[in-house]
């Protein structure tokens, strides 16, 4: 099964002996998620980016309706064997849940960082929580995942994942490239198996990081992901979701991203 993998190398080539970046999107998006904006951005500052579309996602081959969340790890250790090296692990929401997946037994793992990560308790609450006090963002998630995204409302979506100030032809632009996310996977997400810690003192730093305007993972889980794997926690005030997409919001997460890797030593 071939999966897409995107690359992003600096002009002057990495930093010798750096990591690389392996990027692992969420539900309903492909690798192009981070093409965008966060690979030339850190190509820019000297790393060496990769980010994968899981099976059946943008220009991945495979079925994904009945894919499971063990499937996906399975698809994120493909490409960790097909780039090669350490590298450090990047994923949002879904893709956040994978990562934690793939941070124990595996000595490749340098680092994590886990966007508006889905935390390891799975979104049960939070789907409780978007129930009430946004109900026509899960109405308009089920008409995606159902029809697709030619019949979702641009204003919705823009709630779930972006801040107000982005504008139309941001969404005009990114709306039509959501996709279907697999049936399986939409409930296992809301009690998940729970991911292994890490043993030993060469645990890998993880950082997690997320917006306080995030509706579809609230701050209380962003804790709990943190205080599962003992990590750092970086609360954006105002931000949304779509950290990696937003007109206004990338750079600072970007930012972020950096100044914490750099503070590890990497």
């Amino acid at each position: 099964m071939k999966l897409e993998l995107l690359h992003c190398h600096p002009p002057e080539g990495p930093v010798q002996g750096r990591p690389s970046l392996l990027f692992v999107h969420g539900s309903y998006c492909g690798a192009w998620v981070w093409a965008e904006r966060f690979m030339p951005f850190f190509a820019r500052r000297g790393w060496s980016s990769h980010a994968l579309s899981l099976r059946g996602h943008g220009e991945s081959e495979g079925g994904f309706n009945y894919a499971s969340l063990a499937d996906y790890v399975t698809d994120i250790h493909s490409a960790m064997a097909h780039v090669g090296g350490e590298m450090i692990l990047v994923g949002h929401s879904m893709g956040g849940l994978l990562v934690q997946h793939c941070l124990a037994g595996d000595d490749r793992v340098r680092a994590a960082v886990l966007m508006a990560s889905v935390p390891p308790s799975g979104l049960m609450s939070s789907a409780l929580h978007l129930s009430v006090f946004s109900p026509d963002v899960c109405l308009q998630f089920g008409l995606l995942q159902a029809l697709g995204p030619s019949v979702v409302k641009g204003e919705v979506i823009r709630r779930a994942f972006f801040s107000d100030a982005t504008p139309a032809d941001t969404l005009a632009h990114l709306l039509p490239r959501l996709q279907k996310e697999s049936h399986r996977i939409c409930v296992e997400l809301l009690n998940p198996v729970r991911p292994r810690l890490p043993l030993g003192g060469d645990r890998p730093p993880v950082l997690v990081l997320g917006g306080d305007r995030d509706v579809l993972v609230p701050s209380a889980a962003l804790m709990e992901t943190a205080t599962y794997f003992g990590a750092d926690l970086s609360l954006l005030t105002g931000a949304p979701h779509g950290l990696m997409l937003d007109d206004c919001w990338w750079q600072p997460t970007a930012e972020r991203t950096l100044a914490w890797l750099a503070a590890k030593g990497f």
